[in-house]
């Protein structure tokens, strides 16, 4: 016969060992789902990755340099598409789900609205960069293609981000990697197109294609939509956004802007041969951000000390996946010519040398989402841009040789310590007043 007790103290270990079980289950769930977001972020790399190897040896080193500078604007003029719409989907509907349909159909007004803008203004830079040897028409099809179809892809990607349909995100990012490739494949060996217009244009119009599937997805699957109109409170949002976001793009693609217009094609396609294997390693970065940015805002509703403390927890966890990436592409630099041909052995000392900068591209990511979760998106994009000016600027100066990656970290690095420091200093002075 059990003594008086014994049922509840056999029950004890029981309930703890229940509740272990389940601790372990949920992190066990989360290491998956990061395994499948970490995938969903290096399966595009990787497709980019064969894709710039195959243009690299195709093209050749001359060719290579005229298609970086047809598409160096590209990555800044996209920006101006949607003014920035996503970003606002997913901070309201982080902040109140049921507001979904409504910011969502604000975002494919946006879309609708500033497509033609973005187009024009793209159109006239581009032609200009690769110094009228592209005609207008062919640039004109594929910023259509490039821009509509690229931003759908990467709209749906954020409306699942705002449910935290994570899974349902991750696919649609693997999405976004793989039109490019086949439109470029099937160009090439099925229809016998060998230059760079051509295979161009045949990856943008794959793009679209991949846009188009999205939407569908999206329209399937997940919220309805509703009317299309413009909300004020998202044009004002995301505006800063819009804002934020260029910025960023022109400051990851400053360089090549800048160094389109002052070195000939063969050096920018050096050059930018080793900075596609450094916008790579930004991917695996932008995977923990992906998973952090939205609790800077929830953080940031108690102030911007709030979201600081969240950012200090979090920045050694981005600074090391961003070294542990850095220290792998000095490791492969050497293998660089092998993957691309020995035309570009002078890549290898630009790629070993720009690889550690990934470090300050995270430091500076930590400190500007703290300021847009603490509600200084003003003042992050003001400051990102200021630096891109900084880096523009260095970038005229310093252009010959080794001295390219000099211009790259003076730019990042004064970014970063007058990021951080604005940082403290308004969470210093939030908390004086508070």
């Amino acid at each position: 016969m059990p003594i008086a007790g014994q049922d509840a103290v056999d029950q004890t270990p029981s309930g703890e060992q229940s509740r272990s079980v389940t601790t372990r289950r949920q992190k066990l769930q989360k290491l998956v789902s990061f395994g499948f977001s970490m995938t969903a972020m290096l399966v595009p790399a990787a497709l980019q990755f064969v894709l710039f190897a195959f243009y690299a040896r195709v093209l050749g080193v001359e060719q290579y340099g005229i298609y970086i500078a047809l598409l160096s604007w590209n990555p800044i003029c996209f920006e101006l598409v949607g003014i920035g719409a996503g970003e606002y989907l997913i901070k309201r509907s982080a902040q109140d789900e049921s507001a979904f349909g409504i910011a969502r159909g604000h975002m494919l007004a946006a879309i609708l609205y500033t497509l033609p803008v973005a187009m024009a203004l793209f159109t006239f830079l581009a032609y200009a960069a690769v110094d009228y040897r592209i005609g207008l028409t062919t640039i004109l099809l594929l910023c259509l293609s490039e821009f509509l179809g690229y931003r759908l892809l990467v709209c749906a990607e954020q409306a699942a981000i705002s449910l935290r349909r994570f899974g349902m995100a991750n696919w649609f990012r693997i999405a976004q990697g793989v039109p490019r490739l086949l439109g470029v494949v099937f160009a090439y060996f099925v229809l016998g197109l060998k230059d760079v217009s051509s295979l161009a244009l045949a990856g943008s119009f794959a793009i679209l294609l991949g846009g188009i599937g999205a939407e569908i997805v999206v329209r399937s699957r997940l919220p309805a939509t509703k009317k299309l109109e413009i909300i004020p409170e998202g044009l004002r949002n995301g505006t800063w956004f819009m804002g934020n976001q260029l910025v960023r793009a022109g400051q990851q693609n400053i360089d090549r802007v800048v160094l389109s217009a002052v070195v000939d094609p063969a050096t920018l396609a050096l050059y930018g041969a080793a900075q596609r294997f450094i916008q790579v390693g930004i991917l695996p970065i932008q995977t923990v951000l992906r998973y952090t940015y939205p609790h800077f805002f929830k953080e940031g509703k108690k102030g911007i000390g709030s979201a600081l403390r969240y950012g200090i927890k979090v920045l050694p966890l981005v600074a090391g996946v961003a070294a542990v990436t850095a220290a792998g592409l000095m490791a492969a630099a050497g293998f660089l010519p092998l993957v691309v041909g020995q035309q570009y052995a002078q890549s290898v000392t630009y790629l070993f040398y720009l690889a550690p900068v990934l470090v300050l591209f995270a430091v500076n990511y930590v400190a500007t989402d703290t300021l847009s979760g603490g509600g200084y998106l003003s003042v992050r994009t003001l400051l990102t841009a200021s630096g891109v000016g900084v880096q523009a600027a260095l970038f005229l100066l310093f252009h010959d040789g080794k001295e390219i990656v000099l211009a790259s970290y003076g730019g990042m690095g004064i970014t970063c310590i007058v990021t951080w420091l604005a940082v403290f200093l308004l969470a210093r002075r939030s908390k004086q007043q508070g």
